[in-house]
């Protein structure tokens, strides 16, 4: 764990390969595909061929691991701190395209945490849940030092971004104030992707988009029940 800190400090991301199994990824797939039969209409089209429905972890019981991964969690609680709590979560799907895709619209999910030792106010978590290579879309990130977050950069230029490629399972964390967007390609494959906030428990909420499922907010765990013991308006 060390190592994937370190290489967070870094640059504000790090890339975690196979973090879902084979059948952890089978399973959250079957999920969507059941949420995407059963409620069509709770999938809005959010632009350029990008549905992110924000409901599927009160019916898909299967999400609960993505928040809360054995190989991922502990990073999560040692780079926030004791006071880690859950945000949001969501399924993105981005469709294929056939000509011209859009550029990136390089941005900030939030302003970053000056009063953390990793400028770290919320941490993202991104997990491919298809194969992502240089023929699909995908997730590409802005390394950030912490030095250059620490001087809070207020620039959106993405000429140094890196795209991330790996196999269905590769987890991403991030500082949701690093500059990131998708990286959109002519491709005849969609792109599945779990997107996941986390924040602090003394902090306003990120959004308003999840309802936390009772199921989590009383877990008979009381590290679980902290994690969620912070729900949105």
């Amino acid at each position: 764990m060390s190592e994937c800190i370190e290489r967070f400090i870094e640059s504000g991301f790090v890339v975690i390969p196979s973090a879902l199994s084979t059948a952890e990824v089978e399973a959250m797939n079957e999920s969507v595909d059941r949420d995407r039969a059963a409620q069509p209409h709770l999938r809005p089209d959010r632009g350029s061929g990008r549905h992110q429905p924000v409901t599927i972890l009160l019916d898909e019981q299967s999400f609960d691991l993505s928040i809360l991964h054995p190989k991922i969690l502990p990073i999560v609680r040692a780079l926030l701190g004791d006071d880690a709590c859950f945000e949001e979560h969501s399924v993105m799907l981005r469709e294929p395209v056939a000509e011209n895709p859009p550029d990136p619209g390089w941005h900030r999910d939030i302003a970053h945490g000056p009063d953390h030792p990793y400028c770290l106010r919320n941490l993202s978590l991104v997990y491919y849940l298809t194969d992502v290579d240089e023929t699909t879309h995908c997730f590409s990130i802005v390394p950030e030092s912490l030095e250059e977050k620490s001087a809070l950069p207020n620039h959106r230029d993405g000429s140094t971004a890196i795209d991330i490629h790996g196999p269905a399972g590769t987890a991403i964390l991030f500082n949701a104030a690093n500059v990131h967007d998708a990286r959109r390609r002519v491709t005849t494959r969609e792109r599945r992707t779990i997107h996941i906030y986390y924040g602090h428990r003394a902090e306003p909420s990120l959004s308003e988009y999840t309802i936390f499922p009772p199921r989590l907010m009383d877990h008979e765990d009381p590290e679980v029940r902290a994690l969620f013991s912070r729900p949105n308006g």
